[in-house]
């Protein structure tokens, strides 16, 4: 059979669908770039003197934040509280009360990447608050890469009163130019007192596989070690007093280099600390949830030593802080474009709709549903009974709950933050039969058709997203040579369908998605 191409439904239309004898779900979209908001003025930070002892030692305070996913709110959640950006900038502001002249605020990556607002905003409403809070850098993490490097480069140019925070990656390589892209630096150097302080950023070389392949098909992320310390070499030999190294990469990847004081860590969404090498680490876990803090001990001869290596998890309560009004006014200026889209009532939730429960059920059946309707209106010509299971990721594929009660479009974009699209991949049956076993690690699986009534020799198709069949990490990595003539795209993102199916069925009970029902029946793993 013939197939093809549905070219994917392009972010700046909205979301138009009908349902039987309610009104048309309409999603309306943001033009970030025509939104024109009054941004408060910056306060001068780190204008006193590098707090000192009675022995003329001097001390640096380094916090870090990574892996923050646009948690732009002060909310509860599953997973806890997120302490929002407005007690962010309230919390920095305490720790920086310290040492008024001797800190430094960081960021390994992924920090726009995650909820309605910062979505929306393609990055915009979290990056002027950060430049706001005096971040002096940020590594790029993996999700920065979901919206291409378009706006990657959009973000790296935005300024707050002439300023812009410098994006780091070293070990970034644009293979058409085997080049550092334009948009980013290998590292950038600040001034505390009388040191002079080299940053370097990266991003760990194996998480190109955690990307859209589409979004990273002109880049490549080469080894760190060796990079990193050919960069610290050359701030040492610029200078530079102190180097720290920022790195999109757990803790647990992360090896030793040469050359640097202290490093920090992201993408784990672990809180964690301890020495790598002979340097002090740290790394933070997701949505602000913590903080990391290294300070450096100078000597008088200048030598390096760490005072402090820790997580602070004291944020997720937010205890004693209040919200940052400045910051608040940064928010309220998209707020108005915002609110219309994520107060959007799509129906009701009698329970709680759990990630690993019912929620997951809910999406792959929003899939299903979806490809066939995909099916019939793109005159695809699949037989429906040869289109046999759906899949999602639950590898961070789904972010979080539904709780009970009204569900608006904006708390199903927490779940499912990402602009994937669904689309069909053709497998025959006795290939599908001998890789059943190959799925369970990756993903949830739920067949819609008996794999024991498969025939060996007839063409199937699987629904699943566009980022698990192209990511090696998950359905390339059992049917290696997938390419991406050979996906059937549909043009229908998850979160719009999984919108869809809810606004449709107006009230969700989370029973009638649990698992064991016929239609999520799991394929039988070997």
């Amino acid at each position: 059979m013939k197939t093809k191409k549905v070219m994917p439904l392009l972010l700046t239309l909205p979301l138009l669908v009908s349902c039987g004898g309610k009104d048309p779900l309409v999603i309306p979209t943001v033009d970030v770039d025509s939104v024109s908001i009054q941004l408060p003025k910056k306060p001068t930070y780190n204008q006193g003197e590098v707090k000192s002892d009675d022995e003329g030692n001097h001390y640096l305070d380094f916090y870090e934040v990574s892996d923050f996913h646009g948690a732009v709110n002060n909310e509860s959640h599953s997973e806890g509280d997120y302490i929002g950006l407005p007690k962010l900038a309230s919390y920095l502001d305490k720790k920086r009360s310290k040492n008024e002249g001797g800190t430094v605020v960081l960021s390994s990556g992924d920090m726009f990447q995650g909820s309605a607002e910062s979505n929306l905003t393609r990055g915009y409403m979290v990056n002027y608050a950060m430049n706001y809070m005096g971040f002096e850098s940020m590594a790029l993490g993996n999700h920065e890469f979901d919206w291409t490097d378009t706006w990657i480069e959009k973000n790296a140019n935005l300024k707050y009163e002439g300023k812009q925070i410098p994006f780091l990656c070293a070990n970034l390589i644009d293979t058409r130019t085997n080049a550092l892209p334009s948009f980013v630096s290998k590292s950038t150097t600040i001034q505390r007192g009388d040191y002079k302080i080299g940053i370097i950023g990266s991003i760990g070389s194996e998480l190109k596989k955690s990307i859209l392949a589409s979004c990273v098909a002109n880049y490549e992320f080469k080894e760190e070690k060796s990079i990193v310390e050919e960069e610290a070499a050359k701030l040492r030999a610029e200078g530079c007093d102190i180097v720290v190294w920022t790195t999109h990469n757990g803790l647990d990847d992360i090896v030793a280099v040469n050359g640097v004081d202290a490093i920090f860590g992201g993408h784990a969404h672990d809180s964690a600390s301890r020495n790598i090498g002979s340097a002090p680490a740290a790394a933070t876990a997701n949505y602000g949830k913590s903080i990391a803090h290294i300070q450096l001990k100078i000597d008088t001869e200048k030598k390096v030593s760490c005072s402090v290596c820790e997580v602070d998890k004291a944020p997720t309560l937010a205890s004693g802080i209040t919200d940052n009004e400045d910051i608040k006014q940064i928010m309220s200026g998209y707020g108005g474009e915002i609110d219309k889209i994520k107060n959007i009532k799509l129906g009701e939730a009698e329970g709680d709709l759990k990630l690993q429960g019912a929620l997951k059920n809910v999406c792959v059946e929003a899939m299903f549903t979806s490809a066939l309707k995909s099916n019939t209106e793109n005159n695809l010509g699949i037989p429906e009974d040869h289109i046999i299971a759906a899949f999602h990721n639950v590898k961070g594929g789904i972010r979080n709950d539904i709780l009970k009660g009204e569900i608006t479009y904006g708390k199903v974009y927490s779940p499912f933050p990402f602009d994937n699209e669904i689309v069909f991949y053709k497998v025959k049956g006795s290939e599908f039969k001998a890789r059943m076993s190959s799925f369970s690690p990756y993903a949830v699986c739920r067949t819609f058709n008996k794999p024991d009534q498969l025939n060996a020799n007839d063409e199937y198709y699987l629904v699943l997203t566009d980022f698990m069949a192209l990511s090696k990490e998950y359905i390339k990595s059992i049917f290696t040579n997938i390419k991406e003539g050979d996906l059937i795209r549909t043009g229908k993102v998850v979160r719009e369908e999984v919108a869809k199916l809810i606004y449709e069925k107006d009230k969700i009970k989370p029973a009638d998605f649990s698992d064991g029902k016929s239609r999520y029946e799991q394929i039988p793993m070997a």
